[in-house]
């Protein structure tokens, strides 16, 4: 079991985003397993387990109180599941997407839309569903459908003349996948009860913002920049060092304070944050090799 952890430990370090991203999912849904086996026994309700593990982590619709007392359901509801075929089919679209997406697009590009689309979505969600009347009783949105809509119609409205071959039976171009996808969800909108209309809403406003990538991307514009931005200082918060010594010639050795060795970690990310804007902008051939040192060696810091 041991050797299993540690396997999963070392595929996850070295995956790439998309690998972590899937892994995360899962590992979340395992989670809420877990969670309604130990509900069920200590309880002895196993009905609402399920549900009560949604409480705790889904994003509250039509109710805004809930919302302030657990604001971290604005992300983790986007890794949360309603059951296996759920966690499946949006894990199975974002491996055969996402993968082209990557061709095309840096791990930073893809993780920004991503939780771009996602946060998009639960804004939308708590917006609508207080002001529409079809919106009543209160209940839980989870999974990661809008963020992986971003990716499929991102993709899709990039390169739409790519041709693939899904499980390798026959050759379609990217756009009609998109197209497929989409229109499965504006079909369902009359469809849907009322209880399944906000999910397919919040599809929609995920592929609405990877259209946006795509649309902006194509006229020089990278719209995850500024998000990609806000999460870097996010981890900062966490990777936050209290102190460092700075050794000079082996001899003197000297204590770092807290103020100077955050504004020293902002100058360094502040030059990562511009070599990264000029990739996007004109590509990697267009780094100095200064830059391209600068960014050789922050990648091989954070490994």
């Amino acid at each position: 079991m041991k050797e299993i952890w540690n396997d999963i430990k070392e595929r996850f370090k070295k995956g790439d985003i998309l690998t972590r991203l899937i892994y995360i999912n899962s590992g979340v849904f395992i989670l809420s397993i877990l969670f309604s086996i130990i509900w069920g026994l200590v309880t002895g309700n196993w009905d609402n387990s399920q549900q009560t593990f949604h409480s705790l982590t889904g994003l509250p619709i039509n109710n805004f109180f809930e919302v302030l007392i657990k604001p971290y359901s604005i992300v983790t509801h986007m890794f949360v599941h309603d059951g296996f075929w759920h966690l499946l089919v949006n894990m199975l679209v974002l491996y055969f997407l996402g993968k082209i997406f990557l061709n095309y697009f840096s791990s930073r590009q893809f993780f920004g839309l991503y939780m771009l689309a996602g946060l998009s979505a639960a804004v939308f969600l708590l917006i609508t569903t207080s002001i529409s009347p079809l919106f009543t009783s209160p209940n839980y949105a989870v999974g990661a459908s809008a963020a992986v809509m971003s990716i499929v119609v991102g993709i899709t409205a990039y390169t739409p003349n790519t041709i693939v071959k899904p499980f390798g039976i026959f050759p379609i171009k990217l756009m009609w996948i998109g197209i497929f996808i989409v229109l499965q969800d504006l079909i369902k909108i009359n469809n849907s009860d009322v209880e399944n209309l906000g999910g397919t809403l919040a599809h929609l406003v995920g592929a609405g913002i990877g259209y946006w990538f795509a649309s902006a991307y194509k006229q020089g514009r990278d719209i995850t920049i500024k998000i990609n931005r806000y999460i870097d200082k996010v981890k900062g918060l966490f990777n936050r060092k209290a102190k460092m010594k700075v050794v000079y010639n082996q001899s003197k050795v000297r204590t770092m304070s807290d103020d100077e060795y955050n504004a020293n970690q902002k100058v360094s990310q502040a030059e990562i944050d511009a070599i990264l804007d000029k990739i996007s902008a004109s590509g990697y051939s267009s780094l100095t090799k200064k830059e391209k040192d600068i960014l050789f060696k922050y990648s091989n810091k954070n490994k």
